[in-house]
């Protein structure tokens, strides 16, 4: 029993018999950050694993229902609103996930009232250090912050592998203490008092919500401006919902070329491919696009989709492909 302790302190591999496919990077996660907590990513992998099919039912109570279903309740929601207030919904998934109740209600205006997915960060202890919170410079939403001896390590799970992670010391006096970065996209950062007026998507709608919005909003800035490049945001042509992104290059003299996009930004390819797998609706033709960070497992997740027609690629290579079509790229 000592020695299984202490494995838990390590990598989980030499705990876990060996895997018959794709191990979903279960052999090489550490359960526990420098703090002794259970790390974000592990709770994602879990949740998107672990709960039973039974769960699906929409009518079980919220506290039982995967994280793949938050999800679900969040656009079942947003299918009843008119085309126009579901576009304006995701957008503000996308840039206003978190912030102080006065200038969310303000942004979020009509639809404020129909979205009960905010909680106060006053009740989220892991995101504060001496009575403030740090936004995520990427996606607004808290940053964890975790003691490590006399420093705080402070950083967005989410956007950490693009270099958002920084270093905070406690202040001396009444106000914040000084954070520094020691990342590449550690930008200055205000922080703001961990209070009850200040409130933030759930974890599963930042999770399955905001972050692949953040997804679609950087696909639609890249490609933004370019030569014979239209790009519609949630343009389905039954419902807004359908698929996130239609990009069509339309170059005299050659063929329209066009791609059906939904971005997707799971923490476990190998969970996203069984989601995908046998879903209903799978519009074929479609390209599902992941963060540049998982390259490496499009082609497990391409294998697991190919028999719908389907499609998977990367934020920057999709961006490269569309830029080779147009004559960006020469």
């Amino acid at each position: 029993m000592k020695e299984f302790r202490q494995g838990l302190r390590g990598t989980l591999g030499p705990l876990l018999p060996p895997a018959p496919s794709r191990s979903d990077r279960f052999d090489s996660m550490k359960l526990f950050d420098v703090g002794g907590l259970v790390r974000d990513a592990v709770q994602d992998l879990c949740s998107e694993h672990l709960v039973p099919q039974t769960a699906l039912d929409q009518y079980w109570p919220w506290a039982r229902v995967r994280a793949e279903q938050e999800e679900q309740r969040l656009f079942d929601l947003m299918r009843r609103l008119t085309p126009e207030d579901y576009r304006r919904a995701r957008f503000l998934l996308g840039r206003h996930a978190a912030g102080p109740v006065r200038e969310l209600s303000r942004q979020w205006d009509r639809l404020w009232m129909r979205f009960d997915f905010f909680e106060s960060v006053a009740d989220w202890p892991w995101c504060q250090v001496d009575g403030w919170w740090y936004p995520c410079p990427i996606c607004r939403w808290p940053m964890r912050a975790v003691r490590s001896g006399a420093l705080f390590d402070v950083r967005c799970e989410a956007h950490a592998p693009r270099g958002v992670h920084y270093r905070y010391r406690l202040g001396k006096g009444s106000g914040p203490g000084e954070l520094t970065g020691t990342g590449k996209a550690a930008v200055p950062v205000t922080p703001l008092p961990a209070s009850s007026d200040h409130l933030a998507v759930s974890r599963p709608v930042w999770r399955y919500g905001t972050l692949p919005v953040l997804l679609e909003l950087q696909l639609h800035d890249k490609l933004a401006g370019l030569p014979f490049v239209d790009v519609e945001m949630w343009p389905g042509e039954q419902r807004p919902d359908e698929y996130d992104l239609h990009i069509t290059v339309t170059v005299p003299g050659r063929r329209t070329r066009h791609w059906r996009v939904d971005a997707k930004a799971w923490e476990s390819v190998v969970a996203l491919g069984k989601a995908l797998h046998d879903r209903p609706g799978l519009r074929r033709g479609l390209t599902i696009v992941l963060p540049d960070h998982q390259d490496s497992e499009r082609h497990f997740l391409g294998d697991q989709v190919a028999h719908r027609g389907v499609k998977v690629t990367t934020v920057s290579r999709l961006v490269e492909c569309v830029k080779t079509a147009c004559g960006a790229l020469r």
